[in-house]
């Protein structure tokens, strides 16, 4: 089982691994089998990978959808800070919802198991890409937003439209940084003539440039992570300078950034370390069933980051912990009358009319707002 001569490819790991296993099988019986049952790991193997990846999509696109419902739910949450946590959430269900099951597929699978559209193989590439970019950008855009409302307190914040604008530039910087897994990922069928198993497609990334994986690869290492991480750590380091010695600021801010942090940090380290040492090894550095698992391993570890988004930016907000209380806890709670929702309304609106009388009087500017931003 070869690859016709005048096809100049360059195989992704499935194929690679498909040639690999065709080699030194005396039995055309075993080789048949293996490719039938389309299975790259054993039973045991992938029931765990089944069990941990669900958790893992279950607890994040519940988590997220609460980030979401509670902005949507709530005028008063509707604000140009909360947005970009709203977009981070999108992101985030995305990567749970649509990017990880993907991934699943194709770390359990030999060949291409779904229809075999060219498109759809391509989508698949670039899905996976778009949501993961969108959450690093959009976490990056969070970190700037506040090292702007808390080191330059003076200078106008950004309002509700300007972030609808950023957030539409981060989701066309997205796309533009993931559109060469859609140009060069294409799907190849190879026909085998053999009965229940008449052909065989791949869906792989074909490059045109040489060691191109290699280049896209580090390319995605600077603009996924290396940049990302940069500008995330340097702003929670000048935050925490600004915020220290100010009497309202209590000890958990300092915490959260360095959670925060930390979290991204070591979230997407394996993945991206393991990406490129992959892409640059000429042949498999790993047996097959390793290099999944460490593989598998490594994604979850940046898949994490995605569970855990809802919990740094939200459940630790008391703002959104409330809400999140309230969604939670709705079946156990009558509802509130149109009187009381006018009166809680009106409360708000009183409350946020003295919060910005003593925003002007206080000397510090700003400091009354700080521990409501995290």
């Amino acid at each position: 089982m070869g690859l016709e001569p005048n096809q100049n490819l360059t195989l992704n790991a499935s194929a690679k691994w498909l040639i690999e296993a065709s080699k030194g099988i005396q039995d055309p019986t075993v080789l048949l089998e293996k490719f039938s049952q389309n299975k790259k790991v054993d039973d045991t193997t992938r029931a765990l990978l089944l069990t941990f990846y669900g958790i893992l999509v279950v607890i994040g696109a519940v988590g997220n959808a609460l980030v979401v419902i509670s902005v949507v739910r709530k005028p008063v949450m509707r604000t140009a800070r909360n947005m970009f946590i709203v977009n981070l959430a999108v992101s985030d269900a995305l990567v749970c919802c649509v990017g990880t099951p993907l991934t699943l597929m194709e770390l359990l699978t030999k060949h291409w198991p779904l229809p075999d559209w060219p498109s759809l193989c391509k989508a698949c590439g670039a899905i996976q890409a778009i949501s993961i970019f969108v959450s690093t950008i959009s976490i990056t855009a969070i970190a700037l937003d506040r090292y702007q409302l808390i080191v330059y307190p003076t200078r106008p914040g950004l309002q509700t439209m300007g972030a609808l604008v950023t957030m539409f530039c981060i989701w066309v910087i997205a796309f533009t940084l993931a559109s060469p897994l859609y140009i060069f990922r294409s799907l190849k069928t190879h026909y085998l003539g053999l009965i229940g198993m008449d052909s065989l497609s791949f869906c792989i990334e074909d490059w045109h440039i040489k060691n191109g994986r290699a280049i896209y690869s580090g390319f995605s290492l600077i603009f996924q992570y290396l940049l990302p991480v940069l500008v995330v750590v340097l702003a929670h380091v000048q935050i925490h300078r600004r915020l220290r010695g100010r009497r309202r600021t209590t000890r958990k801010t300092p915490a959260i950034l360095i959670a925060i942090a930390v979290t991204y940090v070591i979230s997407w380290l394996p993945l991206n370390v393991f990406n490129l040492v992959a892409d640059l090894s000429a042949e498999p550095f790993m047996e097959e069933k390793t290099m999944t698992i460490t593989y598998a391993v490594c994604h979850m570890f940046g898949m994490s980051s995605a569970v855990s988004n809802p919990l740094l930016y939200g459940w630790l907000n008391d703002n959104f912990r409330k809400e999140f209380e309230e969604i939670l806890c709705c079946c156990k709670k009558r509802p509130l009358t149109k009187n009381t929702r006018i009166k809680s309304r009106k409360m708000d609106t009183e409350l946020t009319a003295l919060a910005q009388l003593e925003h002007t009087v206080t000397a510090n500017t700003k400091t009354s707002q700080c521990s409501q931003i995290f």
